[in-house]
């Protein structure tokens, strides 16, 4: 849903995934979008690949800043909230639709 120039969803991931191999093809391997949210149930990790900034983690009830250049990791089945800049998660979801098509074992599906 847009809400102004955020985009507002519901995130539902059924097993543990790592996002990794999703953003093979972005610049530096990483998403370029920030990401704040809420934790309904189940776990997730931020990772920054090539720094030094240590793993985040948002569990039930907690809430969450994820900056661009990270790689999200779920830990296991994840409900969550979302808010989005729409335009960042566009250029995000446009990239992994590219990479999904191209590669569509990246997630195991």
């Amino acid at each position: 849903m847009h809400w102004g120039d955020m985009e507002v969803g519901f995130t539902t991931v059924h097993t543990p995934v790592d996002c990794t191999d999703i953003y093979q093809n972005l610049p530096g391997g990483v998403c370029p979008c920030p990401h704040f949210g809420y934790i309904i149930s189940g776990r997730l990790r931020c990772t920054y690949p090539g720094t030094d900034i240590p793993d985040e983690v948002a569990g039930p009830g907690e809430v969450y800043y994820f900056p661009a250049g990270h790689v999200l990791v779920y830990d296991e089945p994840t409900n969550a909230i979302e808010f989005n800049p729409a335009s960042g998660l566009q250029q995000l979801m446009n990239a992994v639709e590219r990479n999904l098509a191209q590669n569509p074992e990246v997630v195991g599906s």
